[in-house]
């Protein structure tokens, strides 16, 4: 990943974090994306930890409680923010129980302020069914931060019921700005070939190539090598704009991957459509020479 979409990435998690435009936060983009992560991670400790005694007490306090009851609580009385702080120390089985008696739209708010991290155990026993619920919810809201922070938390199972709920532009957001990277390349074996050309397509229709690129300079070798020459057999107007994207965005650096991962014949499909979008004098520079 190039340092500059590192960058990016980490200004949309600090943004949602902070609920600020990414836009105000635009004056970081010189500091280094290590720096950000660890800024972000801090501020994320200083929530969780704020206040820890008196939500042990409430969690202790809950187990005294019928389920049904303490989930009623927690949607009327502790509300979202409460609710995804005790989720994390109470007994994932008991914290399971409860969710299945809320309502999705209040499920995706705690979603939305839930650590992963501290809630492991419960988020890999949510069913399926559920996270498709949940994650559909999520894209509605256009959460793409929120449902990046739980890819590297979900079985094969609930990732694949969560990417069936997200269409192929969200699908390249919440990739951007996932948490575990080294998880794309799971997420990306789940799925078929019509959805992976989806992909590309997306990235064309809705200028995410940042995205798309990123998302390439993650995987192994053979799903870089397939990510490629689909991209390289797709309808002229897709590569002619990720060129042009490259040029206008100034994406050297990420297109490194993919030229590496081209065969010849797709290098000189890419070369050929270069020319004919008048950039054959940028061939070096894209790395078509």
């Amino acid at each position: 990943m190039s340092e500059a979409l590192e960058v990016r990435a980490e200004i949309l998690k600090l943004s949602r974090l902070l609920e600020r435009d990414p836009a105000e936060l635009e004056y970081l983009s010189s500091v280094s994306p290590r720096d950000l992560r660890a800024l972000r991670e801090q501020i994320v400790e200083m929530l969780f930890t704020e206040h820890g005694q008196a939500l042990s007490r409430v969690a202790a306090s809950s187990r005294a409680l019928p389920v049904a009851l303490v989930a009623k609580i927690g949607e009327w009385a502790f509300g979202p923010v409460m609710s995804a702080h005790v989720a994390a120390l109470l007994d994932p089985d008991r914290a399971v129980q409860m969710a299945d008696r809320l309502p999705t739209p209040f499920l995706a708010e705690v979603a939305i302020e839930i650590d992963p991290r501290r809630t492991t155990q419960l988020i890999a026993r949510i069913p399926p069914h559920r996270i498709a619920d949940i994650s559909r919810e999520l894209s509605r809201r256009g959460e793409y931060v929120t449902l990046g922070r739980f890819v590297g938390h979900l079985g094969d199972q609930s990732l694949r019921a969560g990417i069936e709920t997200v269409d192929d532009a969200t699908l390249l957001q919440v990739a951007f700005v996932l948490e575990e990277k080294d998880s794309l390349d799971r997420l990306v074996s789940l799925l078929g070939n019509d959805r992976l050309d989806g992909l590309i397509d997306a990235a064309a229709a809705a200028d995410l190539w940042p995205e798309a690129l990123d998302l390439l300079s993650h995987l192994s070798p053979a799903h870089r090598a397939e990510f490629a020459e689909r991209t390289a057999s797709r309808d002229d107007a897709v590569i002619d704009s990720l060129l042009t994207a490259a040029v206008r965005e100034d994406l050297w650096e990420a297109l490194e991957p993919l030229n590496r991962a081209l065969s010849e014949q797709g290098r000189r499909r890419f070369a050929e459509r270069a020319q004919a979008v008048g950039l054959g004098d940028r061939l070096e520079e894209l790395g078509l020479g």
